[in-house]
């Protein structure tokens, strides 16, 4: 696992609740994959959700059960939409803090 320097710093402070809306239409269990491996989830303040689209990110809306636990670069989780060449190989510090 990695912390998210190469995503950006975050946007509001850790902990605190994304504006409402932001988020809208992205499952609660959508993983979401940037270009460097990294997987985040939804409400992750390293993001901006307008900014989801490829070839940046690609992502998976209903991913299997127990999927996040198991990424790693062993287990690496490829994007089912967007780009789906992206495969995520490590967590979000931050998304998985909330796990």
């Amino acid at each position: 696992m990695h912390n998210c320097a190469d995503c950006g710093a975050p946007r509001t402070p850790h902990g605190s609740v994304p504006p409402t809306g932001e988020w809208d239409g992205w499952p609660t269990a959508s993983i979401i994959i940037h270009a460097s491996g990294k997987a985040h989830l939804p409400g992750c303040t390293h993001i901006v959700p307008a900014d989801i689209r490829p070839p940046r990110y690609g992502w998976v809306l209903t991913p299997s059960p127990g999927a996040w636990r198991r990424l790693a670069p062993s287990s690496p989780l490829r994007a089912t939409e967007g780009n789906t060449e992206r495969a995520a190989v490590s967590r979000c510090e931050s998304c998985d803090a909330t796990q």
